[in-house]
Protein backbone atom coordinates (compact mmCIF):
# COMPACT_ATOMS: atom_id res chain seq x y z
CA UNK A 1 0.00 0.00 0.00
CA UNK A 2 1.13 3.12 -0.83
CA UNK A 3 -0.40 6.28 0.44
CA UNK A 4 1.26 9.79 0.05
CA UNK A 5 0.45 13.65 -0.06
CA UNK A 6 -1.28 14.55 -3.41
CA UNK A 7 2.05 16.24 -5.05
CA UNK A 8 4.12 12.50 -3.85
CA UNK A 9 6.73 14.55 -1.71
CA UNK A 10 6.00 12.42 1.53
CA UNK A 11 4.76 8.92 1.99
CA UNK A 12 4.39 5.70 3.12
CA UNK A 13 4.88 2.16 1.80
CA UNK A 14 3.77 -0.76 3.87
CA UNK A 15 3.90 -4.08 1.90
CA UNK A 16 2.87 -7.03 4.42
CA UNK A 17 6.12 -9.27 4.54
CA UNK A 18 4.14 -12.55 3.72
CA UNK A 19 4.94 -15.99 4.22
CA UNK A 20 7.78 -17.04 6.41
CA UNK A 21 6.69 -13.98 8.55
CA UNK A 22 3.58 -13.56 10.54
CA UNK A 23 1.16 -10.41 10.52
CA UNK A 24 3.24 -8.16 12.17
CA UNK A 25 6.30 -8.14 9.60
CA UNK A 26 5.97 -5.46 7.00
CA UNK A 27 8.08 -4.00 3.80
CA UNK A 28 8.48 -0.32 4.93
CA UNK A 29 9.61 2.68 3.06
CA UNK A 30 9.34 6.29 3.52
CA UNK A 31 8.87 8.87 0.59
CA UNK A 32 10.75 12.07 1.34
CA UNK A 33 10.97 14.53 -1.67
CA UNK A 34 9.40 12.07 -4.19
CA UNK A 35 12.47 9.32 -2.95
CA UNK A 36 11.93 6.05 -1.47
CA UNK A 37 14.03 6.02 1.02
CA UNK A 38 14.86 2.38 3.09
CA UNK A 39 15.57 -1.36 2.23
CA UNK A 40 12.84 -4.03 1.66
CA UNK A 41 13.91 -5.47 4.62
CA UNK A 42 10.29 -7.27 6.58
CA UNK A 43 10.67 -4.86 10.30
CA UNK A 44 7.68 -4.66 13.00
CA UNK A 45 6.16 -1.53 12.44
CA UNK A 46 4.79 -0.67 15.79
CA UNK A 47 7.72 1.52 16.80
CA UNK A 48 8.06 3.54 13.57
CA UNK A 49 4.26 4.48 13.88
CA UNK A 50 4.78 5.65 17.42
CA UNK A 51 7.45 7.61 16.43
CA UNK A 52 5.51 9.40 13.43
CA UNK A 53 2.31 9.68 15.59
CA UNK A 54 4.08 11.96 17.93
CA UNK A 55 6.74 13.98 15.99
CA UNK A 56 8.73 16.61 18.52
CA UNK A 57 7.68 20.49 18.20
CA UNK A 58 11.00 22.04 17.59
CA UNK A 59 9.77 25.53 17.33
CA UNK A 60 13.94 26.96 16.83
CA UNK A 61 13.38 29.46 14.29
CA UNK A 62 16.48 27.64 12.51
CA UNK A 63 14.08 25.03 11.39
CA UNK A 64 11.78 26.69 9.92
CA UNK A 65 12.87 26.76 6.09
CA UNK A 66 14.74 23.46 5.69
CA UNK A 67 13.64 23.50 2.02
CA UNK A 68 15.79 27.16 1.38
CA UNK A 69 18.67 24.73 2.69
CA UNK A 70 18.84 21.19 3.62
CA UNK A 71 22.22 20.63 4.68
CA UNK A 72 21.98 23.62 6.59
CA UNK A 73 18.63 22.30 8.82
CA UNK A 74 20.39 18.87 8.79
CA UNK A 75 23.85 20.98 10.76
CA UNK A 76 21.33 22.59 12.78
CA UNK A 77 19.55 18.65 13.87
CA UNK A 78 22.73 17.74 15.16
CA UNK A 79 24.78 20.09 16.61
CA UNK A 80 22.26 20.15 19.61
CA UNK A 81 22.01 16.59 21.19
CA UNK A 82 18.48 17.63 22.26
CA UNK A 83 17.63 18.59 19.10
CA UNK A 84 18.90 15.14 17.40
CA UNK A 85 17.65 12.76 19.60
CA UNK A 86 14.41 14.12 19.54
CA UNK A 87 13.71 14.57 15.62
CA UNK A 88 15.68 11.41 14.86
CA UNK A 89 13.16 8.49 12.96
CA UNK A 90 15.20 5.27 13.31
CA UNK A 91 12.32 3.17 14.48
CA UNK A 92 12.43 0.45 11.45
CA UNK A 93 14.65 -2.15 10.51
CA UNK A 94 14.28 -0.54 6.90
CA UNK A 95 15.91 2.34 7.77
CA UNK A 96 18.73 1.27 8.76
CA UNK A 97 20.39 2.48 5.66
CA UNK A 98 19.00 6.27 6.20
CA UNK A 99 18.91 9.10 8.20
CA UNK A 100 15.80 10.21 8.69
CA UNK A 101 14.63 13.47 10.66
CA UNK A 102 11.07 14.32 11.27
CA UNK A 103 9.53 17.15 13.24
CA UNK A 104 6.74 19.96 13.80
CA UNK A 105 7.26 23.24 13.28
CA UNK A 106 4.70 26.21 13.34
CA UNK A 107 1.51 24.67 11.22
CA UNK A 108 3.83 22.58 9.24
CA UNK A 109 5.41 19.00 9.24
CA UNK A 110 9.01 18.50 8.62
CA UNK A 111 10.65 15.34 7.12
CA UNK A 112 14.18 15.21 5.85
CA UNK A 113 15.65 12.15 4.95
CA UNK A 114 19.33 11.22 3.09
CA UNK A 115 20.90 7.73 2.40
CA UNK A 116 23.47 6.60 5.20
CA UNK A 117 25.43 4.97 2.07
CA UNK A 118 24.95 6.28 -0.87
CA UNK A 119 25.35 3.81 -3.83
CA UNK A 120 27.72 6.72 -5.36
CA UNK A 121 29.38 10.07 -4.26
CA UNK A 122 28.14 12.24 -1.37
CA UNK A 123 24.68 11.79 0.74
CA UNK A 124 21.98 13.90 -0.40
CA UNK A 125 19.63 15.58 2.17
CA UNK A 126 15.70 15.82 0.68
CA UNK A 127 13.14 17.14 2.03
CA UNK A 128 9.30 17.57 2.46
CA UNK A 129 7.39 20.10 3.89
CA UNK A 130 3.43 19.51 4.23
CA UNK A 131 1.18 20.66 6.62
CA UNK A 132 0.33 19.42 9.62
CA UNK A 133 -2.96 18.65 8.54
CA UNK A 134 -1.69 16.12 5.40
CA UNK A 135 0.77 14.71 7.07
CA UNK A 136 -1.53 13.22 10.04
CA UNK A 137 -4.26 12.18 7.05
CA UNK A 138 -1.08 9.90 5.59
CA UNK A 139 -0.22 8.85 9.13
CA UNK A 140 -3.46 7.55 9.83
CA UNK A 141 -4.37 6.04 6.64
CA UNK A 142 -1.35 4.46 6.73
CA UNK A 143 -2.28 3.22 10.44
CA UNK A 144 -5.46 1.83 9.88
CA UNK A 145 -4.73 -0.07 6.76
CA UNK A 146 -1.47 -1.82 9.08
CA UNK A 147 -4.01 -2.26 12.08
CA UNK A 148 -6.48 -3.70 9.50
CA UNK A 149 -4.38 -5.78 7.97
CA UNK A 150 -3.09 -7.26 11.66
CA UNK A 151 -6.51 -7.62 12.49
CA UNK A 152 -7.92 -9.58 9.35
CA UNK A 153 -4.72 -11.83 10.01
CA UNK A 154 -5.49 -12.89 13.43
CA UNK A 155 -9.36 -13.53 12.08
CA UNK A 156 -8.06 -15.97 9.95
CA UNK A 157 -5.76 -17.87 12.22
Amino acid sequence: MRISTDDGRFGLILTPAGDPWDARFFRFQLIVDSIIMGDSEPCILGSMIFALQNMARLEDPRLARPDADPAAALSVLRSEAALNDASLLGAAESLDHCLVHGYVHGTNAIVIGEPAEPPVGTRTPHVAVMSLHDFHVVVTAATHYWEGVQRDARLST
